[in-house]
């Protein structure tokens, strides 16, 4: 050990600072023994080289004691050194006789380990599942070119039709894929993810999801949009949240079965917009609940996936709940099977644009107060 690293050692600080609270005390009292016996100090210093074997005694009694007190610090450090050589499965052993300090940071340190796995195991599985789903198209595309050419201008019209739909389907497919990835790593890197926030009025945002989804949605399914006549504003991405509440009633329409039904709805209360996307489909069992908006899951009734809405990825749940998340709401989950389901999704209100500007002239009303009525054909909430 470098005599710099001697001057650092806990050791050797904690022996030298035993050691002088130990001799420090004896000066004392022979300095007061002296002074009242009307002794000079003079004869104090007689007694000096006396005091030399004392410390050289003390320092080797502390010493001890140093490395005694230090000892259940030195094994933990041996332990952690261990753990670069660990699997990181393995735990540090806790020792139920050894110093409390020593034994909580054991604790901590296992608990660090256990993130650390947890989080290794989840990165392996987005891993491991992102290259199945990269792999699924590209098998897909590859077969079908390998097709075309191989039969070159003898294909058969159908065949060609076929097997370029399907590559354009799967190459849509990646797309979505690669752009659902990179709006989770730019999540988990911190970077923001929604464009610069706007007042936005729910209803317009709803709305336009509607025109959407009666576009593609099945006639053996009914689809009801229902939001109140007064407006409902929120400080927010409406991008991002048209993208959130398309997912979210594409789903339940995907969930649900012919003569089955699909409602909208907004609302508010407490100072938040409530949206709620309710289905009568054929539910999420419980253990699946707890899974919903992990990257990749999906429910394994819905895993066969509908051409007419293009497949799912498993990450459509996960960027809604981190939109969701970036807006400073929340997003629910109640479902019973062969019930149905309902995703609720809370946003807080904002002031309406130029509300302070005309509280003087009659303030636009507040949203949700009174009855809501309909916009356009769409039914009264109850």
């Amino acid at each position: 050990m470098e005599k710099s690293e001697w001057t650092q050692s806990m050791r050797v600080r904690t022996a030298v600072v035993m050691t002088l609270a130990g001799i420090l005390p004896i000066i004392i009292c022979h300095i007061i023994v002296f002074t009242s016996s009307g002794q000079t100090l003079d004869d104090l210093f007689h007694w000096i080289p006396l005091y030399i074997p004392l410390l050289i005694v003390l320092l080797l009694i502390y010493w001890w004691l140093a490395d005694f007190i230090l000892r259940p610090v030195t094994q933990l450090l041996s332990a952690t050194t261990k753990l670069m050589t660990m699997d990181i499965r393995q735990r540090l052993e806790v020792g139920a006789h050894e110093p409390i300090e020593t034994r909580e940071l054991r604790k901590s340190f296992n608990k660090l380990l256990n993130n650390l796995e947890e989080s290794l195991n989840i990165q392996c599985q987005f891993v491991a599942d992102a290259s199945h789903e990269l792999r699924t198209p590209l098998t897909s595309i590859q077969g079908y070119t390998k097709l075309l050419l191989r039969r070159g201008s003898n294909i058969d019209a159908n065949l060609l039709g076929e097997a370029l739909q399907t590559i354009s389907d799967e190459s849509g497919r990646l797309i979505r894929l690669v752009s659902d990835l990179l709006q989770l790593a730019r999540a988990d890197a911190g970077q923001a993810i929604i464009s610069q926030l706007e007042v936005v009025d729910l209803r317009d945002v709803l709305m336009s999801v509607e025109d959407t989804v009666m576009v593609i949605a099945p006639e053996q399914i009914e689809v009801k949009f229902i939001v109140p006549q007064t407006s409902m504003y929120v400080n927010a991405d409406a991008d991002r949240l048209k993208q959130v509440f398309l997912n979210l009633t594409n789903n339940a329409i995907k969930a649900t079965q012919a003569g089955g039904k699909v409602t909208v709805t907004l609302r508010a209360t407490s100072g938040q917009a409530i949206i709620r996307v309710i289905d009568t489909g054929i539910g999420i069992a419980p253990a699946d609940q707890q899974r919903i908006f992990d990257r990749f899951y999906r429910v394994e009734r819905s895993r066969t996936r509908s051409r007419l809405y293009g497949g799912g990825t498993g990450l459509g749940l996960a960027i809604a709940l981190t939109i969701i998340k970036a807006h400073g709401g929340t997003i629910e989950l109640e479902s019973e099977l062969n019930k149905g389901s309902t995703f609720t999704v809370k946003l807080p209100i904002t002031d309406a644009p130029g509300k302070a500007q005309v509280a003087g002239h009659g303030a636009p009303p507040s949203p949700g107060s009174g009855s809501p009525s309909s916009t356009g054909n769409h039914p009264t909430i109850s």
